[in-house]
């Protein structure tokens, strides 16, 4: 920390989850973005008014050479982030990384190397774990009542990049299969295979399909579907799309079945809940719940100005603020988290394009 306040710099507004993360930083005490960087000079000069932000430049390697700066965000293009995040972490600065963090397992190894060589935190930005709807399921999937685990279905998606209204320039990017590292199951599979990862386990094999169904202008898959067997023994589906017609434009809805119960999380419907159903509690308790529970601690955060399906990014980036001034390691998911995720990721893709189940290596 640098003074009484932590200093961020971030790299790129390629992604819109930039905005989102400087809107959060805004908003809490004891932080502040000092320095912008952005290829792009008009989109980088415009956020960078937007927010406050004097400090401008159009090469990431000034910012990064800076000696006043305690975290670095990156949200460029995909393929991107290797070069940045590792040249952050040799600097000595805190490092999070949009998710995915590469796009080759290679690269996603090579910056979490870095990151432990250097002795700093590397943090990927799996912003699903933060809605409260995937604390409540952690916490009852951690407490046992749903039994041993026998399958989970994950259904994650969009109406399309374009269609929520991301910018045309990140739309570009995101369509490009070099820059973007694939389609709607990198984009989305990456959310799903985090959560369910953080909420099951390790995921040891994966049978997987794509296709593209309603976007021909799409040089990569707009629907992805994988079959998945756990390292625990459990079985799982993940279904991903940037094609869906949804009311809100997106979808993330989980199911959780156990011997003892089943878990229902629906993270970005308009009335987000999780439902579990308990078998083995005596009534009233048994049968279908809607529990509430609430946070270890206390959330000082105003939320009234994020709508429920992004709220997430604001309790995000809390979490993690609270974290680095603390100096609580690790400051958030990991970038092993996002090694482990790619490898799902890259292991899927491979299956799709030869057909026949893939075991998980990193």
């Amino acid at each position: 920390m640098t003074g009484n306040e932590l200093r961020i710099g971030m790299i790129s507004w390629a992604h819109v989850h930039a905005e989102f993360r400087a809107k959060a930083i805004s908003e809490i005490p004891g932080a502040r973005v000092v320095a912008i960087a952005d290829d792009n000079e008009i989109r980088g000069r415009e956020a960078a008014e937007r927010w406050g932000v004097t400090d401008f430049t159009t090469d990431w390697r000034e910012l990064v050479a800076r000696d006043d700066l305690d975290i670095v965000m990156v949200h460029s293009e995909n393929s991107r982030h290797a070069e940045q995040v590792i040249a952050v972490a040799k600097s000595g600065k805190h490092v999070f990384c949009e998710k995915p963090i590469a796009t080759t397992l290679a690269d996603a190894q090579a910056m979490a190397d870095a990151v432990r060589e250097s002795g700093v935190d590397g943090t990927a930005a799996f912003v699903s774990r933060f809605s409260k709807e995937a604390d409540r399921a952690k916490t009852i999937v951690d407490s046992g009542v749903l039994g041993d685990i026998l399958f989970t279905r994950s259904i994650i998606g969009l109406a399309g990049i374009a269609e929520i209204g991301c910018p045309p320039d990140m739309v570009e990017w995101m369509q490009d299969p070099v820059l973007g590292g694939g389609g709607a199951w990198i984009d989305e599979g990456s959310h799903g295979i985090d959560l369910l990862r953080w909420l099951v386990g390790d995921i040891a094999e994966i049978s997987a399909f794509t296709a593209n169904r309603a976007k021909p202008g799409l040089d990569g898959e707009d629907v992805g579907v994988a079959s998945i067997r756990f390292a625990n023994g459990a079985l799982g589906e993940i279904t991903t799309a940037w094609s869906m017609a949804v009311d809100i434009g997106m979808r993330n809805a989980l199911e959780i079945y156990g011997t003892t119960g089943t878990l229902i999380m629906k993270a970005t419907d308009p009335f987000p809940e999780v439902s579990v159903y308990r078998a083995e509690d005596v009534e009233p308790w048994r049968g279908w719940t809607t529990p509430h529970i609430e946070p270890a601690q206390a959330e000082p955060h105003d939320y009234s100005s994020w709508p429920p399906h992004v709220h997430h990014y604001k309790r995000e980036v809390a979490s993690y603020l609270a974290r680095a001034a603390a100096n609580q390691r690790p400051f958030g998911p990991t970038l092993d988290d996002g090694v482990a995720c790619l490898a799902v990721i890259r292991a899927g893709y491979d299956s799709a394009a030869k057909g026949g189940v893939v075991r998980i290596t990193t």
